[in-house]
């Protein structure tokens, strides 16, 4: 039976003493112990270990012979020196230790681990390793599954109890509300809860495009405390895809003890601005919904720290009562750090003031390291800080554009690896930036990334008039060109009176009286990458008569246990649909008109889904390079599954307001308007108009604001 007792400790000969070091009685200057664990194949742990330092040559030393020897082989601590030379043992109290061991070297195929002193060839201690140690080890899991959005990836990999290694991910990004999502049960649903992306921001999800990442867990939760992760629509209520992860007893994963390094996958391109502040120091950023991106890179020494954030003055950079990060990288475990400080003296910090971590003086540490990198004299460290946090020590970031005066200054890391105050700043006159800018760049040795944003014009709107059949299939967005350009060109200010106005020029007398809840609604909702296509036009304007009856074939897929593939058609009050996402309260303030059907029970249901046909790419999506609809179409083909279409049938009543809206019983924002007009509006179109002038819609506001100009007599 292999061994995995006291949480991966390695049992010492001695059972009493389980998983202890003792030092050889011989030598009692050299006395320490410490609980050893085996981490994984090729890694160690000792908790709070402790060693006098006595030993002229001692360093950490592993083998398989039946005790300890000159033949084994010797363990870097720290992992990477200065000058690349092992650094024998240093006196050490109570430290945890992650040792790594070297190259080729499974702790499964040793006998024993030992302080050892070459020199004197001498054990200071050893414990013996078990022959049936069964570390832990990394778990191969299967890709996500592909429902939505392009959704794809390899074989995703969990590295310890908090990390995940997913290899080339795709995705999109065009879900609107979309982000790493974790929980209990068969599969993502709204009671699991987002998790950080790779930059360690809960930002909606970009695109990735083949990707290679790692997902760290929040600190409160472990690989065993979930059945799955994936990637979820908070809005929509929707998986795009996701990976089972086995039960509990099935799992044998490393703990998560810092051994497994985020990398921070944060590129130049993807900060809006960068400021060179002094020779050897810059700062790039990028604004995020709840926080600030800070990527920080300067030619530094090992045992330098960065400082940066807010000055109290503006007139010049001042230290003093400032709000600053200070961030450095630890040489002894290759770690990176960005620790939140107060500046309340010009003195080191004594607990309660003076230049102190604000964890130190009843504060919080309210930046987030990210990741960083050492190279070549130049470190560079990014971190995120939210806007506001709710510590008095803090001075916040404003959410809108200002100009905010910063400082920054290089100094030395103290023996406690903290800093302390001086005077040296490198920026030696007033810099303020805007940290909701884009696009500010003055960096000469690393590129900004800055862009512009680029505003398309919407295509042509789409009109079906005088038909009374229609065909309702899927089919993509067209961009910024088609459904969010078409939806948002609206103006607010008009009514739900939108082909030629129902208005008497002559009287200004309504023919059909509009009631407050019609009024027209643009689509400040964010979109899908879907949207109806309604007799082979994106979102067509749709013109029908009270008292006809219309007639749709609907082609949005039928399949319940999978919304990708689940859009039945609905005809609704409501401009953004989504009715059987929605709430009985709010159900209850919508009017459905067709394609919905309550059971004795009183639930809802969608009556109109059939098989799925949908518009795809033929290659990649062409909507900015695509100047007409009809030039988008052609870079397009319909694909249609097997089966039956759905149908629906409407006979538009006398009622029936002059605005609704053909839509997803599933998901919101896919359809746009319909607009009903009175039996005989198509005469009375061609001039039969019983001696009204019918005023088009562009013209009318300026009539009725050119006529509320006019006094009265």
């Amino acid at each position: 039976m292999a061994d995995r007792t006291t949480q991966f400790r390695i049992p010492d000969t001695d059972r009493s003493t389980e998983g202890r070091l003792y030092w050889q009685a011989p030598h009692p200057p050299a006395r320490g112990v410490g609980d050893v664990s085996a981490v994984d194949e090729d890694k160690l742990y000792i908790e709070n270990f402790t060693y006098d330092g006595v030993g002229p040559d001692a360093f950490f030393w592993i083998g398989n012979g039946s005790q300890p020897s000159p033949k084994g082989h010797l363990i870097r601590y720290p992992l990477n020196p200065p000058d690349g030379k092992p650094v024998q043992l240093p006196r050490i109290d109570g430290k945890n230790i992650l040792l790594h061991l070297p190259p080729g070297i499974k702790v499964t195929e040793m006998k024993w681990f030992s302080v050892w002193c070459r020199r004197f060839t001498v054990d200071f201690g050893h414990v013996t390793i078990p022959e049936n140690l069964d570390p832990p080890r990394k778990r191969v899991l299967p890709e996500f599954q592909r429902l939505a959005h392009g959704l794809r990836s390899g074989n995703i990999t969990i590295l310890d109890a908090r990390t995940f290694y997913i290899p080339n991910l795709h995705y999109d990004g065009l879900g609107p509300d979309a982000y790493f999502w974790v929980g209990k049960g068969p599969k993502p649903d709204p009671k699991g809860h987002k998790i950080p992306n790779e930059m360690g921001s809960l930002d909606i999800l970009r695109t990735y495009e083949g990707e290679d990442i790692e997902l760290q867990l929040p600190e409160n939760l472990t690989v065993y405390d979930i059945d799955y992760l994936g990637i979820w629509c908070v809005t929509y209520k929707h998986n795009f895809g996701h990976v089972q992860i086995p039960r509990p007893e099935e799992l044998w994963v490393p703990p998560a003890l810092g051994q497994t390094r985020i990398k921070a996958h944060i590129t130049p391109s993807e900060f809006d601005n960068c400021r060179q502040l002094s020779d050897d120091l810059q700062v790039e950023w990028q604004a995020k919904e709840q926080e600030v991106l800070i990527r920080l890179t300067a030619r530094m020494g090992e045992n330098q720290y960065i400082a940066f954030g807010l000055s109290p003055t503006s007139g010049k950079p001042e230290m003093l009562n400032s709000d600053i990060v200070v961030a450095y990288y630890d040489k002894d475990d290759g770690s990176f750090h960005a620790i939140d400080y107060s500046v309340t003296a010009k003195s080191q910090c004594d607990g309660t003031s003076g230049v102190c971590p604000d964890e130190q003086v009843n504060g919080r540490n309210d930046a987030s390291v990210i990741g960083g990198e050492r190279r070549d004299g130049i470190t560079s460290i990014t971190f995120s800080r939210p806007y506001e946090t709710n510590d008095q020590l803090d001075m916040p970031i404003s959410r809108y554009s200002d100009n905010i005066p910063v400082i920054a200054a290089i100094g030395q890391l103290n023996a406690r690896k903290e800093a302390n105050y001086h005077e040296d700043l490198e920026i030696k006159s007033n810099v303020n930036l805007d940290f909701r800018a884009t696009g500010d760049n003055s960096c000469t040795l690393l590129a900004g990334g800055g862009h512009e944003t680029t505003r398309y014009q919407p295509w042509s709107a789409n009109v079906i008039r005088a038909t009374t059949n229609f065909t309702a299939v899927i089919g993509p967005t067209g961009g910024e060109h088609g459904y969010s350009g078409i939806t948002r060109n609206v103006a607010r200010w008009k009514t739900a009176f939108d082909g030629p106005s129902q208005v008497c020029y002559q009287h200004l007398k309504w023919l059909h009286p509009p009631s407050d809840s019609m009024r027209v609604h643009t689509s400040d909702s964010p979109s899908w990458d879907i949207a109806w296509w309604i007799n082979d036009m994106l979102i067509p304007e749709i013109y029908v008569e009270r008292g006809q009856t219309y007639y749709f074939t609907v082609h949005g897929g039928n399949d319940r246990l999978n919304s990708a593939k689940y859009h039945p058609l609905y005809i609704t009050s409501s401009h953004e649909g989504g009715f059987g996402q929605k709430t009985v309260e709010e159900q209850s303030q919508e009017q459905v008109f067709a394609g919905v059907s309550y059971s004795k029970m009183g639930m809802p249901e969608a009556t109109a889904a059939g098989r799925l046909c949908k518009w795809r790419h033929i290659g990649m999506d062409a909507w900015e390079d695509s100047l007409t609809f009809e030039e988008y179409k052609e870079t397009l083909y319909k694909d249609c599954d097997p089966g039956l279409p759905g149908s629906l049938v409407w006979t538009v009543d006398e009622d029936t307001p002059n605005l609704v809206y053909y839509q997803c019983y599933t998901h919101r924002n896919l359809g746009w308007k319909i607009h009903v007009v009175d039996s005989g509006y198509k005469l009375r179109r061609e001039g039969d108009n019983g001696g009204c002038t019918l005023i088009p819609p562009h013209l009318l506001a300026s009539i009725l604001l050119l006529a509320l100009t006019i006094p009265l007599r």
